[in-house]
């Protein structure tokens, strides 16, 4: 019999960051994969089974970007950090703020998840002490 590995550690935050109203793209996943629905019948709600099982399915195929903010005159543009394979960040889930000082510095970052090609989410992070963009 075979064991199933276990599940990566996810805090509350992040849980919340992909499966709350604000990003509905589990959600959504959720909702359209009952196909128990004739054509015209309006589609339920997902329950919360369905959204933590669709959460699992996606979760760990997510890629992670970060990007710098940057204000240049009166408009803010981002400049890429990095990219994190899927399970390949799991030091910024488990601490962002420890690990996005030790290895960014004193920022405000913005992390993006992806599913593939798909947008899921994004959070933003005021790094070690950033208090403001420098005068230019």
């Amino acid at each position: 019999m075979f064991e199933q590995s276990p599940r990566p550690t996810v805090p509350p935050w992040l849980y919340k960051l992909f499966t709350g109203h604000q990003y509905p793209y589990v959600r959504r996943q959720a909702k359209f994969a009952n196909r128990d629905i004739k054509p015209g019948e309006e589609r339920p709600e997902p329950t919360r089974e369905e959204i933590d099982a669709k959460f699992w399915e996606i979760y760990p195929r997510c890629t992670a970007k970060l990007l710098e903010e940057v204000k240049s005159g009166m408009i803010v543009v981002f400049h890429e950090l990095g990219e994190y394979p899927p399970g390949g960040y799991q030091g910024l889930v488990d601490a962002p703020e420890e690990f996005l000082a030790t290895t960014y510095g004193k920022k405000k970052i913005k992390v993006n998840f992806y599913d593939g090609d798909n947008f899921v989410c994004t959070i933003n992070f005021k790094v070690g002490g950033w208090t403001g963009h420098e005068p230019t």
